[in-house]
């Protein structure tokens, strides 16, 4: 089996290469993130307090109350007359923007491409992590029992199959461009 496995590496060099090289680059941007920059900087409570800030304006122009703030909870929004919801750290989205970056990175294609491409997809996945939080509000709202339901799969799904349709786009303008 070992031989086997071997053997299709071989023969698929150019994918093993790719696979490792986007798992490496992964890992040191995560490594990166969780030891020398999440510590040190302020970096996730900003997002966090940008996602609360965006996510409530959504909310007030669609003519929901929303909840007073509370000192009690750093990160915590939501309607009035709810519990509301409160994002964390790993709810900011900053490793889903090291997991879309770090494909994107290894991808073939120009430079500048990538950049901008990569700013863009980040954009994207910061939308519509505001969007969850809206929706995740208004579960809380109108269907609290289904809160955990949505917030472990719903969501996770939905964000997971944009991120590789953004990945697919991107491997179709290569191929028509080789940008």
């Amino acid at each position: 089996m070992l031989k086997e496995l071997l053997a299709s590496l071989k023969e698929n060099k150019k994918t093993a290469i790719f696979v490792a090289s986007m798992l490496g680059i992964y890992l040191v941007l995560q490594f990166t993130y969780d030891y020398a920059i999440s510590p040190n900087t302020s970096i996730d409570s900003k997002l966090i307090g940008l996602i609360i800030s965006q996510a409530e304006i959504i909310l007030q122009f669609s003519g929901y109350e929303l909840l007073m703030p509370d000192p009690q909870y750093g990160a915590h929004m939501g309607i009035q007359g709810t519990s509301g919801v409160v994002i964390g750290n790993p709810c900011d989205g900053l490793s889903l923007f090291i997991l879309f970056t770090s494909f994107l990175i290894v991808f073939s294609g120009k430079w500048w491409f990538k950049i901008i491409y990569i700013l863009l997809g980040i954009g994207l996945i910061h939308l519509l992590n505001v969007l969850r939080v809206v929706a995740l509000a208004l579960i809380v709202r109108y269907s609290p029992e289904s809160l955990d339901f949505h917030h472990s799969y719903t969501f996770t799904l939905f964000i997971y199959g944009v991120i590789f349709l953004v990945w697919m786009l991107r491997i179709k303008i290569y191929k028509e461009a080789k940008w």
